[in-house]
């Protein structure tokens, strides 16, 4: 190393020292060369401090902190850190202090924001209540217009309900008329056809007699048509046979002739019924039969008709009575309606209406920061009763939406939507049970809101506990989902790979691993004791060169 070198690392640590002196001392080579190696091995990062390192030193020096620093840490177990670690220390520190200084500056914001707003709150609040005035003044407006709209409807509805019963009344006999009417016009239609019924034809017993005889004289004229033809079958044949025996008894061929003449005979005598059966019913049944069928197949078809008109009757009959009882049905389910109808609207009706209110008894005060609770029904059908006095007296306090009130105790009554009881009706001789009285009432309504403030911060809690639980639920459901999905193979065992042999590579690479990391850790104690030793000459040099700064 050359006297410029050591020259450069004295004025990088601000180490004054007489450049001509180091240019002689490396004059020597022998000297030059152990100062050289000197330098390279004790003028290092680890040994030398830089000028702020050494500022900071003498500030813990004057300050008298140096001796109980070194006295309480040992030194021997602080790991030396380098100036890259250092930097990163310091980007670090600057990194947070830049972070800190945006959450700074975003909280002055909101914090003019916030100021702003509440600078607004007032002018809106102003708003609002112009607002809320004209709002109740249209709903005044709107609950008178009501109130007439109803009237007018109560009268309407009372002419209706006059008509209806009129109507109710009088129908009555008219039905029964007109279904007696309808009765009889049926009971006429039904005797009409039972007369006819009783005129139609039926089957005369003399014409079945006469059939009867007709085909007994039939048989027998074919009984003695068969008989007469077998007598003179047989007497032809008597008369052959005894020719034949005059002629020549002994010839063969006579008695063969005879036994042929024999077997003819007696085929005729089979076929003699069927013929004489078939002969007499041609000529004789068979005609009369048909002349019968013809008389009966007019009065056959005017019987048809007649039937057939009977059923068309009988259907029209049917129809009639079951749209008649229909119409009945119908007509008595709407006679029903209508007069339960009536009742209902006469107890509507007869039910007194409130008169209308004086004072606002719905307000609620948009500009306050506190939420009042809802309206129950009774606080908003609450309705004061006319207040006494004398015309004489002085106008009271009227309010933004036109009511009026007398002191300012009233107003706010009115703006909190409560009537004190006896207020229309004053007892001057009795004022302490009257101030009492009020004072248990306000008490009590006073207890009723808290109870519905508080029921209503229940209600808030448990509602987001429940959407909380709710989210949180899906969440752990979507995470078990994941993680399921993840371990879907074996979700509480071990998971091992598919191929063994790479199971065991992957056991041998780890404990390869295993021993790097037991030779890194032998490594980290070896330069921890080096560093302990750097950390000695580093004091010795601060000890030597200390005084030049």
């Amino acid at each position: 190393m050359a006297s410029d070198d050591l020259l450069k690392i004295l004025r990088k640590y601000d180490v004054a020292l007489d450049p001509r002196a180091i240019a002689s001392a490396f004059e020597n080579r022998e000297q030059g060369t152990l100062l050289s190696e000197w330098v390279k091995s004790r003028l290092t990062p680890d040994t030398l401090l830089t000028k702020d390192e050494l500022n900071s030193y003498l500030i813990i020096e004057r300050n008298g902190k140096a001796g109980d620093l070194a006295a309480t840490t040992d030194l021997t177990t602080t790991q030396a850190h380098t100036d890259q670690e250092l930097k990163d220390a310091i980007d670090e520190l600057n990194r947070s202090t830049e972070a800190i200084n945006k959450q700074t500056e975003t909280l002055r914001q909101q914090q003019d924001a916030l100021s702003r707003l509440l600078m607004t709150a007032g002018k809106s609040g102003d708003a609002r209540s112009d607002l809320e005035a004209k709002r109740l003044y249209k709903w005044e407006t709107d609950r008178k217009g009501l109130n007439t709209a109803i009237e007018l409807l109560s009268q309407g509805l009372d002419y209706r309900i006059s008509e209806l019963e009129q109507q109710c009344k009088g129908p009555g006999g008219d039905v029964d008329k007109l279904v007696d009417e309808i009765f009889r016009s049926d009971n006429k239609l039904l005797s009409s056809l039972q007369k006819l019924g009783w005129e139609l034809d039926t089957e005369d017993p003399e014409e079945i007699e006469s059939v009867d005889k007709l085909r007994e004289i039939c048989a027998r004229l074919i009984k003695y048509t068969v008989e007469c033809i077998r007598t003179k079958l047989d007497r032809s044949y008597l008369e052959s046979l005894e020719s034949y025996v005059k002629s020549d008894a002994g010839d063969h061929a006579v008695k063969d002739e005879v036994h042929t003449l024999q077997d003819e005979v007696e085929s005729l005598y089979s076929e003699i019924l069927p013929v004489a059966q078939m002969s007499v019913e041609q000529q004789w049944l068979e005609p009369s039969l048909r002349s019968l069928s013809a008389k009966n197949s007019q009065g056959l078809g005017r019987s048809a008709e007649a039937l057939t008109y009977m059923l068309d009757c009988l259907d029209y009959l049917l129809d009639r009575t079951g749209r008649t009882y229909e119409r009945i049905s119908a007509f008595k389910a709407h006679t029903n309606a209508t007069e339960a109808l009536i009742a209902t609207a006469k107890t509507e009706l007869s039910v007194a209406t409130a008169p209308p209110v004086k004072r606002r008894s719905t307000v609620t005060s948009l500009s306050s920061p506190a939420r009042r609770r809802p309206l129950s029904m009774t606080d908003a059908t609450m309705t004061p009763a006319p207040r006494g006095g004398s015309s004489t007296t002085k106008p009271g306090r009227r309010s933004s939406g036109g009511a009026l009130y007398n002191s300012p105790l009233e107003h706010l009554l009115g703006e909190l939507a409560i009537n004190l009881p006896g207020d229309d009706d004053p007892t001057p001789s009795n004022p302490a049970g009257t101030v009492q009285a009020r004072a248990s009432y306000l008490s009590s309504i006073f207890d009723e809101r808290v109870r519905n403030a508080v029921e209503v911060g229940h209600s808030v809690q448990s509602t987001f506990e429940g959407t909380s639980m709710s989210y949180l639920s899906d969440a752990k459901t979507a995470l078990q989902l994941v993680r399921d999905s993840v371990l879907a193979e074996s979700p509480y065992a071990e998971v091992h790979l598919v191929d063994p042999g790479i199971e065991v590579s992957i056991g041998v690479l780890a404990q390869e691993v295993h021993t790097v990391a037991s030779r890194l850790e032998g490594v980290e104690r070896e330069t921890a004791m080096l560093a302990r030793g750097k950390n000695l000459k580093k004091e010795e040099i601060i000890s030597r060169w200390g005084g030049h700064g």
